[in-house]
């Protein structure tokens, strides 16, 4: 028997190579805060290009059409939160003093249910316990708050500057992949830019379609809180499948605790089915399908390591990563032929 012996070498370019590449994620790792700042504000100013581009072809110099385009976003923002806000407010605060009656009505239905004994006392004294966390956790809310307007800020920045220099950007890219051809790098970040337009532009509409449409079916339902449902709807519309359903649960529990009654909350499932199944088979495909063209079940795999990794800003930004992913993997594959 012949003992072959197999000897592996490892250069020290290698070893460095390794070295960098571990280093460079530690980095990525500590400053994912600003790495996903840079993200929206790419995907911002992917949306946003057709309008800079349409007010430059009426003349206007690209500066003068960065500023008109913000105007617009920032009019069009107001003109929404005009229109919802008062109300939305004074719903949600409505639903907060009424929470108590909520809660006493809901342990009570299931006190007297054959599944689970629970009264008013023991949610009470739930409460009760969680008080010091709960005064805690609001604190921690506070700073996300402050941490929250920082980001828009920077975000806002970022976008700016993106949208100023977005074509010298793309032209130089190939500086950072110098082993393929200039027009190649050149084509894949038009191909990215145009696909994370379009899923921007696409899901900001279908978020509006799907809150009314909510809202028009809670009102017809006659459930209490139906604009801020419909607001919470339409806003976790940004969270691909996951958010639909999480979004359904707090007006299927309003509705039984509201008329103490099932039919009213099988009603509202109803409804949420119906809005889903009329999203998936019509509203989505005539709006997204060209946009992201992902696979469901690629999107399942990337919401569950997007959330997994970074929470709830993972889970939003897993379907436009995914759609880029998927645009480099198509070109790579265009070329290996």
């Amino acid at each position: 028997m012949n003992n072959k012996n197999l000897t592996i070498e490892i250069s020290l370019k290698s070893v460095f190579s390794i070295i960098a590449i571990v280093l460079f994620l530690l980095l990525a790792w500590k400053i994912r805060a600003i790495i996903f700042a840079l993200v929206i504000s790419i995907i911002l100013m992917s949306g946003f290009s057709p309008l800079v581009d349409w007010f430059q072809k009426k003349g206007l110099n690209k500066v003068t059409s960065v500023v008109f385009t913000y105007l617009f976003a920032i009019g069009a923002f107001g003109l929404i939160l005009f229109a919802v806000l008062p109300p939305l407010i004074t719903r949600s605060l409505q639903f907060a003093e009424d929470l108590p009656i909520y809660i006493t009505i809901l342990s009570d239905s299931l006190n007297n249910s054959e599944f689970i004994a629970l009264n008013s006392e023991d949610v009470a004294r739930i409460l009760s316990e969680r008080a010091q966390e709960i005064l805690f956790e609001a604190q921690g809310l506070l700073l996300n708050v402050f941490s929250g307007f920082i980001t828009f800020i920077t975000v806002a920045i970022f976008t700016f500057y993106l949208l100023l220099e977005k074509e010298k950007l793309k032209n130089n890219m190939f500086y950072f992949f110098p082993h393929l051809p200039k027009d190649r790098v050149t084509l894949i970040a038009h191909k990215i830019e145009e696909k994370l337009g379009a899923w921007l532009r696409g899901q900001f509409l279908l978020m509006v379609i799907i809150g009314f449409s909510t809202w028009i079916g809670l009102t017809l339902l006659r459930v209490e809180f139906a604009l801020p449902l419909a607001v919470l709807a339409g806003a976790l519309e940004i969270v691909a499948i996951i958010g639909p359903i999480v979004a359904a649960v707090p007006a299927i529990i309003i509705a039984f605790v509201q008329f103490n009654n099932p039919i009213p909350a099988l009603g509202v499932v109803a409804l949420y089915v119906l809005i889903q199944q009329l999203e998936n088979n019509l509203i989505v495909p005539k709006l997204m399908e060209k946009a992201v063209g992902v696979h469901p079940l690629a999107i399942i795999f990337a919401l569950l390591v997007g959330g997994s990794l970074f929470g709830i800003i993972g889970a939003v930004l897993a379907v436009p990563i995914a759609a880029t992913i998927q645009v480099i993997l198509e070109d790579i594959h265009d070329h290996s032929k």
